[in-house]
């Protein structure tokens, strides 16, 4: 069951979502998931050149989404609440910062483009993108 707990707008205007993925195992325990979502869009500026903004937006599209997951299995149900609320408070504790720096969206979607370059196996069809070292 996929279930919208939080919507947070970040001072670089993106916006972060809070969602609870949990779901019963048993009759007493639960699987307890924790997903934060941020969708970025993808901005040519984000690029040295138009061919790595287009390579990336060949691969996934306008817009890119970063996904953090993190679960815990088997916690007694009475316990759900207190575990997912932990999740969050350490994911606000220890990224807020990073997701929320200016820079992020660029920094995210040249990521992105050193995936590609590094795995071009992942991606179909392959890319053939020279590196001028500029995106790293």
């Amino acid at each position: 069951m996929t279930k919208l707990i939080e919507t947070i707008t970040l001072p670089n205007g993106l916006i972060l979502e809070i969602i609870d993925r949990s779901r019963p195992i048993a009759a007493d325990t639960t699987q307890v998931v924790f997903v934060a979502q941020i969708v970025v869009t993808l901005d040519e500026s984000f690029f040295s050149g138009r061919e790595h903004y287009e390579a990336t937006r060949k691969v996934f599209g306008p817009q890119l989404t970063y996904t953090y997951r993190k679960e815990r299995t088997f916690v007694r149900t009475q316990d759900k609440d207190s575990v997912f609320s932990d999740l969050v408070e350490t994911f606000k504790n220890d990224t807020m910062a990073y997701l929320s720096h200016r820079d992020f969206p660029r920094r995210f979607a040249l990521s992105k483009l050193r995936d590609i370059l590094s795995h071009p196996y992942k991606y179909s069809p392959p890319q053939s993108i020279e590196t001028s070292g500029e995106e790293t």
